[in-house]
Formats: C-alpha cells, structure tokens, sequence
C-alpha cells in the first residue's frame, strides 16, 4: 500500500542521501575555497613588500610574555601560557611563503581528497542502491582509508618539519616542537574506519555474488 512503511522508506532513503549529498557538495567547495584563499595569501607572503596581516602562522615562540591584567576573573591565576604567533620575516619572505606552503597543503589535501570521494560514492548512491554497494564504493572506501592514514603522517611530517625551520629561522631557541602538530591521529582512525567499511562492502558483494551463482 503507499501509506504503509515499507512503502515510504525507500523514498525517505533517498530523500536522505541526496540531503547527504548535498551537505558533502557543499563541504567540498567551501573546503576548495578556502584553500585557495590560503593560497592567495601564501603568494602574497612571497612578496617582500607584503602587508603586516600576513605571516607565518601557528609558531610558538619560547621566549615570549603577555600580560593577563583585566583578562582573568577574580581569584584566578594563569599556571601556563602558551603564546601562538604570526611571524613575518621580509629577507626571507619567498622562503617563509614556501615552508608556510608546505605546513598546510598536504592537511588541506588530505581533507579534500576524501570529502571529493565521498561525493562520488553519495552519487550512486543517488542513483540507487546497487550502484552505491558496488566494487567503485569499495575502491573509493580503501582510497579515502589510505589517504587518511598514510597521508595524514605525510602532511603532519611535512608539517612539522616547515615549522621547526621556520621558528628555528625567526625565534630564538625555538621548541622542539614548534607547533600543533597532534592534529593526525582522529584522521589516522578515521582512516581505519574506512578500511572496515570497505571491507565489509567487499565481503557482502562477494557473499551476493555466491548467493546469485547458486541460484
């Protein structure tokens, strides 16, 4: 009957993933965006005559004090402060450009890639359910799972080492690790999530096939 569950779920489903679809989409060419207006700001970093708003971002100078007067409630005390800076260094302004490049492209990229797959696998599943569970979601989940793992390392190795040159250049006894770098281990395990799911797809289509075989 159209009125009864097994009727309208279906259509809820779909309704669902092309509401999924949408929101990915949407996520893809924000992230897209905004990479490109780092970018933007990365070249103009370049330049020597650059404007006092752009720098090298997310430094932690080790030698470095702030006043707290008027920032703090009454009765608390600060027991840590750990200053995060922007730092510009005209004479070497190509370079800094360049390392600032390489501390957040590999990230950006390794965000991008699987929010672009996963649009791709949301499509089919626009299309319908057999395209959705199909062996191209299956190499799409182990695609996303790799990058996310094994590229997330790349990117946060890179990441570290353009910011120890960079505050080894601009501070002064910088910190052995100059930045927030821990960012990797929720893409590491989301990575892992992506394996699992790409695995249990995979065994399900080999089990469908057997099922079909026999009939």
């Amino acid at each position: 009957m159209p009125g009864s569950p097994t009727a309208t779920a279906p259509s809820a489903v779909g309704a669902w993933t092309r509401r999924l679809h949408a929101l990915l989409t949407t996520a893809l060419v924000l992230g897209v965006l905004a990479s490109l207006t780092r970018l933007i700001a990365d070249v103009i970093l370049a330049l020597p005559t650059a404007k006092a708003d752009y720098g090298f971002t997310g430094l932690w100078p080790s030698h470095a004090s702030v006043s707290l007067d008027g920032a703090l409630a009454p009765g608390v005390r600060a027991v840590d402060v750990m200053i995060e800076a922007t730092l510009y260094d005209p004479a070497r302004a190509p370079l800094l450009a360049a390392l600032h490049l390489l501390a957040w492209l590999p990230g950006a990229l390794v965000m991008l890639l699987p929010l672009f797959w996963l649009v791709r696998i949301t499509s089919r599943g626009v299309a319908g359910d057999r395209a959705l569970f199909s062996a191209d979601t299956v190499q799409d989940l182990r695609r996303i799972g790799a990058i996310l793992t094994l590229g997330s390392l790349a990117a946060c190795a890179l990441d570290f080492a353009a910011k120890t040159a960079a505050a080894r250049m601009m501070t002064i006894n910088a910190y052995l690790v100059p930045g927030d770098v821990d960012w990797p281990l929720v893409a590491v395990l989301m990575g892992v999530g992506a394996f699992v799911v790409a695995e249990v797809i995979g065994r399900g289509l080999a089990m469908l096939d057997e099922i079909e075989g026999t009939i």
